[in-house]
């Protein structure tokens, strides 16, 4: 799309003259008559160009989601699948792998929600919490940031899995990780850097008390 038709418009036409006026020195009568319809004809076209330009631009300016050029955020960071995916462990609700290659997971298996951390072959913790105990955090559809999780407690302690984007921003990508706190303080984050997988959204778990 022109993003500038009237520019483009004004130079078509200086040099629409400029070839008219070269056609009338160097032409008889009947050669400068065809050089006039010819270019007429370009200007009617170029005319109509412009003005389904100027609409286009006063369509994007009502609504600029409808912009084809700007590209709404990815959920990508680096991977993500959105689609439920099964394993012998139940319907995984979030999984990736961290720095030091580290599993994160998340599992459904109906009446447990389990938690995996650690290397895949073996986990350094594994924990199968009753659905009732556990809790998930959804987006209300409110705010710049889009963000769910889902916490996990033992004991005193609680393993909160977190996937979040900025909407705004298309070149952040997302993050995600599992963030650990005892007794209600804040411990420490791990990141998770490839294969996330987030299922998330709409999670059938009681609400996080905040």
């Amino acid at each position: 799309m022109a993003h500038f038709p009237r520019f483009k418009y004004g130079v078509f036409l200086l040099g629409a003259i400029t070839f008219l006026g070269s056609c009338a020195a160097a032409s008889g009568p009947a050669d400068r008559q065809d050089s006039v319809d010819r270019v007429a004809d370009d200007v009617q076209v170029q005319d109509e160009l412009v003005q389904e330009d100027i609409a286009a631009e006063g369509a994007i300016a009502l609504n600029p989601d409808s912009n084809p050029d700007k590209l709404k955020p990815v959920t990508k960071a680096p991977s993500v699948a959105s689609q439920p995916v099964s394993t012998d462990s139940g319907q995984v609700l979030f999984s990736c792998h961290t720095a030091e290659d580290k599993l994160i997971a998340l599992y459904d298996r109906d009446t447990v929600i389990k938690y995996v951390f650690g290397p895949e072959e073996q986990p350094e913790l594994v924990l199968d919490v009753p659905r009732e105990e556990a809790s998930t955090f959804q987006w209300q559809g409110i705010g710049r940031y889009e963000n769910y999780s889902i916490s996990i407690p033992n004991k005193d302690t609680a393993y909160i899995v977190s996937w979040a984007r900025d909407r705004l921003d298309i070149n952040q990508p997302a993050e995600a990780g599992v963030s650990v706190e005892i007794d209600g303080e804040y411990i420490t984050t791990v990141d998770c850097v490839s294969d996330i997988i987030h299922n998330m959204i709409g999670v059938d778990l009681s609400p996080t008390q905040l």
